[in-house]
């Protein structure tokens, strides 16, 4: 987490960053280590991850679902930092673009090639952060099967251009990896 934040320049340390889509808060928990003052806001659809969440210090939790959730006012989060549905991504980076001048979203590369996306893409490309390594989401051996970046929009600027960037390995320790085979190419 400590190369992301070094990586997307811009981002403000401290003020109130917000996860959509927390989960049991791994993304929060992560970013707390590196910048432990900040202030989340933690927004999950489900109720079982509501003990999880409220454990984790300086977080706000909310239950419901952010596409239809009665969102924070614009300015009152410095940055969406989110792993959302893929499904759902577009929906959660455009919602959250209404509310935050800093969006950053881990999403499969093959976010970037879409006829449904191209229009939208072409006015505001992302800057691109590749994980080298495959991230691990799961318990269990290997990794994802799936190539993964960090992509980062700046709200309010429309760009046709992104930068991309490769972020530098991670150890297999660090990312929950033991020894033997993995899927990292």
């Amino acid at each position: 987490m400590h190369r992301l934040l070094e990586a997307v320049p811009g981002l403000p340390r401290g003020g109130c960053w917000m996860d959509p889509c927390a989960g049991e808060g791994a993304i929060i928990k992560a970013a707390r280590q590196v910048e432990p003052d900040t202030k989340w806001r933690a927004l999950e659809l489900r109720s079982e991850c509501e003990e999880a969440l409220s454990a984790i210090p300086n977080c706000t939790v909310s239950i419901g679902d952010f596409r239809s959730e009665e969102l924070p006012p614009a300015n009152q989060v410095d940055v969406i930092l989110m792993n959302p549905p893929y499904r759902l991504a577009h929906e959660f980076i455009i919602q959250s673009m209404k509310i935050a001048p800093h969006v950053v979203a881990l999403l499969r590369l093959n976010f970037l090639g879409s006829d449904l996306r191209a229009e939208w893409l072409s006015m505001w490309m992302p800057d691109v952060r590749v994980l080298p390594n495959r991230p691990k989401f799961r318990s269990g051996p290997g990794t994802d099967s799936i190539e993964y970046a960090w992509m980062s929009w700046e709200s309010g600027i429309p760009s046709a251009t992104g930068t991309i960037c490769v972020l530098p390995p991670t150890s297999k320790a660090e990312r929950g990896v033991r020894g033997g085979k993995t899927s990292n190419r």
